[in-house]
């Protein structure tokens, strides 16, 4: 039993600080959360959190697991060319991100190795897994980003064409294990633009879509523009990852779209940050970050579901700390550090399914927390101060 004391809390539900909390962790769940617990006798370890904020442990809803933040070839691999996913892990538990949705990966290697930690033999994030990416065939992003790879394609895609039997390969990642459903409208190559690309067809996109949740999955569309944003609702998306990407032209949200996401619940993860750090001001692209920024915010005013992912590990945006810094960007457009956190933590286990058990400093729920010094309710840099990180009720950094 680990007891906390003289600690402020953010329990993840919106609501204001706690001050000079205590949190009672009784094996991997939070058992007490208040300023009036009381400390048990039987307490193993006490921990004095005077000047220090508990948040929950943050959730990424948008990561590649096997990726690279770096420029190492072919930038996404099995388990066993990463060793276990080894950094990504302990970067993401260093920075406080107790669990990772993998929007994109190796299969089956990320449905065993999501089994594993469940079953405690891994120190790594929580894992919820799509597996394979359903995406066209010529197509982003195997045919793009990774240069048309074969071990990515053999190993992390189902590329569909029109003699494909979508049934088979939905009901295939299902049966493999997938929590989720990933498929891509794409329409341009990012490496070689303005050229453009096979993308799989809207009505195919719906079939995918139905498909998965006939087999009671959830599915995520990636779009790179409004128009695909669009497409993404009316096909029946659960969550749509990005808004628009870098080089895009269609990027103004109407109100139209708005209602329909705000009537559907659909989740829209805009992964801001990600666009920031792949603006290039000399490059080809149309420059879009700055006007994402007011776009995002229109969602937000509307009450559209706002999932927070980062995108993961891709270049220049590296797995843990990048977290970070889209909770800075959520709140330049516009939540209040309270919503941002907020967002990354309970709204994000709702994402998930998971809210009655990650998510929230609340009795029951796993103990997955973030101890950083200061407050972020008044600063959302503070996130950043990481002082501790707990995980299933073991200190895993600090």
């Amino acid at each position: 039993m680990i007891a906390l004391k003289n600690a402020t809390v953010i329990d993840g539900t919106g609501a204001q600080p706690i001050h000079n909390a205590k949190i009672i962790i009784n094996g991997n769940k939070i058992e007490a959360v208040g300023a009036d617990v009381a400390i048990p006798d039987g307490a193993d370890v006490l921990f004095d959190l005077k000047g220090k904020t508990v948040l929950p442990g943050l959730i990424d809803a948008h990561v590649h697991f096997g990726g690279t933040d770096g420029f190492d070839y072919p930038g996404i691999s099995s388990r066993h060319d990463s060793y276990d996913f080894l950094k990504n892990r302990m970067d993401s538990l260093k920075w406080g991100v107790t669990t990772i949705r993998s929007t994109g990966d190796f299969a089956p290697d990320i449905f065993d190795f999501r089994d594993e930690v469940n079953r405690g033999l891994h120190i790594s994030p929580r894992i919820i897994a799509a597996g394979k990416m359903i995406q066209a065939r010529g197509g982003h992003p195997v045919y793009t980003v990774f240069g048309s790879n074969p071990s990515i394609i053999d190993g992390a895609c189902v590329v569909v064409d029109e003699s494909t039997d979508l049934e088979k390969e939905v009901k295939a990642l299902v049966d493999a294990g997938a929590d989720w459903i990933k498929v891509f409208i794409s329409e341009v190559n990012k490496m070689d633009y303005p050229t453009r690309i096979p993308r799989i067809p809207p009505e195919k996109i719906k079939q995918i879509v139905d498909l998965a949740h006939q087999f009671g999955k959830p599915c995520m569309i990636h779009v790179d523009s409004i128009s695909h944003m669009r497409e993404a609702v009316l096909a029946g998306a659960d969550c749509i990852e990005h808004i628009f990407c870098v080089g895009a032209t269609d990027i103004d949200i109407d109100d139209n779209l708005i209602e329909s996401l705000v009537k559907s619940k659909t989740y829209v993860v805009p992964t801001v940050f990600s666009i920031r750090a792949h603006e290039n001001p000399n490059g080809p692209m149309p420059l879009v970050y700055e006007k994402l920024i007011p776009q995002v915010n229109k969602l937000i005013k509307a009450g559209v579901n706002i999932g927070v992912g980062t995108d993961a590990s891709i270049p220049f945006v590296p797995l843990g700390e990048s977290m970070h810094e889209e909770l800075a960007e959520l709140v330049k457009c516009g939540m209040t550090p309270l919503e941002a956190i907020k967002a990354a933590t309970l709204g994000n286990a709702k994402l998930l399914g998971k809210e009655k058990e990650l998510g929230a400093v609340l009795p029951g729920y796993f103990a997955d927390l973030l101890v950083v010094d200061g407050n972020p309710a008044g600063d959302i840099s503070l996130t950043k101060n990481v002082s501790l990180v707990f995980a299933n009720g073991r200190i895993v950094a600090g």
